[in-house]
């Protein structure tokens, strides 16, 4: 379907600007007739081709290049998307340029007059504006990825030109400047050959005697996914111990790994599980001890 719109708007773009060439003098007579435009007839002419060139390079690329990934938006289509704004912007400035009756001579001197202000004041924009095509181009990171960056974790949504839009597991769309993910440590669960669900607890030392027990009670509290879940992939691993507590892993691997929706489901049935169990376990615990 996109495809077949931006085919449309091609043929739409190409027919718009083969008839501007066809018919230059008309179409600039016409500019001409327009109260307080006449004088920028020409330069007015020419950014309009510009602008249709641009947009018709864009549709051309849309309908011809065959994204990795079918159904999904792709960072390439995306990066182009982002390209193109900022060149219609640029026109759109030399528009307003024009209409002022502001050379572009002009408007550089005086600029640079204040480039070192401008400069100081767009330095992040910039950066995190070649950050994000960097990313999206050499693909660092693809639309659709889950990652982990800091303490976030989810699937990302858009890389636009100053942010990463990512979307966590309680539908939160978080805003990462560019900078900063391109800066940090992160992780691409997505690029992983097998990939394993991860779900951290801790725990207090009373609750928990033997790690293998607690392993089992866990996966018999979920037997109503089990039919979803590689058995032999579950595994409970200790991450760190204090005094008091004990920090856990719980990982296993989905049968059908793509079913983000299932997965959710199998990890909330999980997380109440645990709290279960930990709960009863250290009551039990409480109890001999009295």
């Amino acid at each position: 379907m996109n495809k077949r719109s931006s085919f449309i708007h091609l043929l739409l773009a190409t027919g718009v600007l083969s008839l501007a060439f066809w018919n230059k003098n008309f179409s600039i007579d016409v500019i001409k007739k327009i109260p307080y435009l006449d004088y920028l007839a020409e330069s007015l002419f020419r950014l309009v081709v510009t602008f249709l060139i641009t947009d018709i390079i864009h549709q051309i690329i849309k309908v011809f290049y065959n994204p990795e990934t079918k159904g999904k938006r792709d960072n390439f289509l995306s990066g182009i998307k982002h390209i193109s704004r900022v060149l219609y912007a640029v026109y759109l400035s030399l528009l307003l340029l024009a209409v002022l009756n502001i050379s572009l001579e002009k408007a550089m001197t005086t600029l640079s007059l204040v480039a070192a202000a401008v400069v100081l004041i767009t330095k992040d924009y910039i950066s995190n504006f070649i950050n994000g095509m960097y990313m999206t181009f050499a693909r660092i990171i693809n639309i659709g990825d889950e990652v982990q960056i800091g303490t976030h974790k989810g699937k990302i949504q858009d890389i636009t030109l100053s942010s990463v839009h990512l979307i966590n597991d309680d539908d939160d769309l978080i805003y990462i400047p560019n900078n900063v993910f391109f800066g940090s440590d992160f992780i691409n669960y997505t690029r992983r050959e097998i990939k394993k669900i991860s779900l951290d607890f801790e725990a207090d030392l009373l609750a928990v005697s033997e790690v293998s027990d607690l392993q089992i009670e866990i996966w018999e509290h979920i037997a109503e996914y089990h039919a979803n879940i590689i058995e032999n992939t579950i595994n409970l691993k200790v991450v760190s111990l204090s005094a008091n507590e004990v920090k856990f892993k719980f990982q296993f691997i989905m049968i059908d790994d793509t079913n983000k929706q299932l997965e959710k489901m199998i990890k909330k049935a999980t997380i109440r599980a645990v709290v279960t169990i930990l709960h009863n376990r250290k009551k039990v615990a409480e109890s001999l001890r009295h």
